[in-house]
């Protein structure tokens, strides 16, 4: 009998991939992971999947030549419902982990383009890019999709000129990478006052700093803003241990300067007078709200993260 702890990680796999159409319509499922009767704890569980969630599938094409059921049998839904379950697996295991789970995964889908099995790997770089670059993404993580960004450009199945796009995203997921200085930039607040005053970003002083860049303009912005308004950060900010920087990176100030009343008192509320941050020339901005938590010495903690990525981080210190 498995823990009950592991129910939610089983459903990952046994539950996604199991919820096919009639069998009339489907070729063959996507071959499911069978965890070891001795793991019993989430994590192992969680990390065993990450290491070994494509054997079978590969093995299917390894059996192909002795009679076995050829890879591109493998029906194009039930493919993209296990990859979903695959990209919620990644973001649950150790960054480590995760690296060397896509690393392996390119090298195995370029051993198989090269084969003249071109598809499978042209279908898992567009749900990498779908799942953990796409802005909207539940599960957006620029770090796992920069170790899909590394096995992409060393394809050897994959022309130069193809590479060109993922080398423009790679420029920009190596920007501002989790453990590293965030880059710095020139602000102009805006105080009680209606005064300005001009300060750079690591002029913050606080255990940690939150920027969250928006724009007045922005339904998502506004329904960000509510949900930290409603969340134990207030009570961090309160205490100064957290500061919250809201950064506008664009140049209409008017409508910008009457959304200020909608941001809490204790905020800093500010734009950029250089237009840096809107040409992406520091942080990559893709989409607007963006946010990003630094730590004492402005180290990047989490990298254009959800909000409640953000508030389960201060939950789980």
């Amino acid at each position: 009998m498995k823990s009950g702890i592991l129910l939610s990680v089983i459903a990952l796999c046994s539950i996604v991939i199991s919820c096919n159409s009639p069998k009339e319509t489907v070729p063959v499922d996507f071959p499911q992971v069978n965890l070891p009767v001795y793991i019993n704890d989430q994590m192992q569980a969680v990390n065993f999947m990450a290491k070994n969630y494509w054997n079978n599938f590969f093995a299917m094409g390894e059996s192909a030549a002795a009679g076995g059921t050829a890879i591109h049998g493998v029906d194009s839904v039930s493919f993209e419902s296990a990859f979903g379950a695959y990209a919620q697996i990644l973001s649950m295991c150790g960054s480590a982990i995760a690296d060397k789970s896509v690393a392996s995964l390119f090298k195995n889908l370029d051993s198989l383009a090269l084969g003249g099995e071109k598809k499978p790997l042209l279908k898992v770089m567009q749900l990498m890019e779908h799942y953990f670059y796409n802005p909207v993404s539940p599960v957006l993580d620029e770090e796992i999709y920069l170790s899909a960004l590394n096995g992409i450009l060393a394809l050897r199945s994959l022309s130069e000129l193809d590479k060109m796009q993922y080398e423009w995203q790679h420029k920009i997921c190596a920007m501002n990478r989790v453990g590293t200085p965030a880059a710095d930039f020139r602000f102009r607040e805006l105080l009680g006052n209606g005064n300005f005053r001009e300060r750079d970003m690591y002029s913050i002083r606080g255990e940690y700093t939150l920027l969250f860049f928006n724009n007045p303009d922005c339904p998502s912005c506004a329904q960000i803003l509510e949900v930290i308004k409603d969340s134990p950060l207030v009570g961090l900010v309160s205490k100064g241990e957290l500061k919250v920087l809201a950064m506008y990176i664009d140049e209409d100030l008017t409508a910008w300067k009457k959304n200020r009343e909608k941001y809490p008192a204790g905020w800093i509320y500010a734009y950029d007078p250089d237009l840096v941050l809107r040409d992406n020339g520091l942080y990559g901005l893709r989409a607007i709200p963006s946010l990003y938590l630094l730590d004492k010495e402005k180290r990047v903690i989490l990298k254009d993260a959800p909000v409640e990525k953000v508030i389960s981080y201060f939950m789980q210190r």
